[in-house]
């Protein structure tokens, strides 16, 4: 009983950061069902990546409402995404789900570098805030085959490591296909649901995802990205970038340094 409250308060705290750091729910899931649910890497990875199919729905069914969709972005980043979790998901059952070093490796580079990209940020906005962007829209005429290149890449990576790539799309969105920040976060949201949704579905198939908790996740982010969205207009996101910053930082070294207890 009491780990299935753990997992409602886990999703519903990651689909509200997730809307609120646009980063996707999955970046907070994945080290809580490791760290707090005491999940095995391999099992958490597919588990989390089922969680995200719903908090994507969620998310950007609510930036969606608020006009925060460039829908012909979504669309081709996700076909290209759908391409990019079939490699992923490949890669993942063949070569890395029964090493356990390695996936803790690459997770422990992946928070490292969302640890030291959201600190860098936090400090160059706290210094020189940003400038309006009401006005900013995104792109007309974008070469599609960007988009779809985007979603390879980041599908991949969702296929492997169980996240939605939000911490790629997101940037990326908003540096090469001129989005505002909010478009970005709620056209990112729409991409990641036919990557999450193949992906997790394979998951599902090859054995990588407990239902039950999946599920449950999943209803705790769809509660979660609708608040998320909702208070996106109000908070201070600097605050919160500061401490996630610190908080990736120590997952980094934390799963870091269980690669050199398992090799040791």
């Amino acid at each position: 009983m009491v780990t299935y409250v753990l997992t409602v308060v886990i999703g519903v705290a990651a689909g509200i950061l997730g809307s609120l750091l646009g980063v996707g729910g999955g970046i907070i899931m994945l080290p809580a069902t490791q760290l707090i649910i005491e999940m095995d890497p391999a099992m958490s990875i597919g588990t989390t990546l089922f969680a995200v199919i719903f908090a994507s729905v969620s998310g950007a069914y609510g930036h969606f409402k608020n006009g925060n969709v460039v829908v012909n972005y979504a669309l081709y980043t996700g076909l290209g995404g759908i391409t990019g979790v079939l490699i992923g998901s490949y890669l993942f059952k063949n070569f890395l789900s029964n090493n356990t070093a390695v996936l803790q490796l690459l997770l422990g580079l992946l928070f490292a570098y969302m640890g030291f990209r959201m600190g860098r940020e936090t400090i160059r906005q706290w210094h020189k805030p940003a400038p309006p962007v009401a006005g900013q829209q995104a792109k007309n005429g974008t070469n599609p085959w960007k988009l779809i290149a985007l979603g390879l890449f980041t599908g991949t990576l969702t296929g492997i490591l169980g996240i939605g790539g939000g911490f790629i799309m997101v940037p990326a969105m908003i540096w090469l296909f001129g989005a505002s920040p909010f478009q970005a976060v709620g056209t990112t949201l729409l991409a990641m649901f036919p990557i999450a949704a193949f992906g997790g579905l394979i998951k599902v198939y090859h054995g990588f995802v407990n239902l039950p908790v999946g599920l449950i996740l999943g209803l705790g982010t769809v509660i979660g990205a609708q608040v998320g969205v909702q208070m996106s207009r109000y908070v201070n996101q600097l605050v919160f970038k500061g401490v996630f910053s610190a908080l990736f930082i120590y997952l980094a070294i934390n799963y870091l340094g269980s690669v050199r207890h398992i090799i040791l």
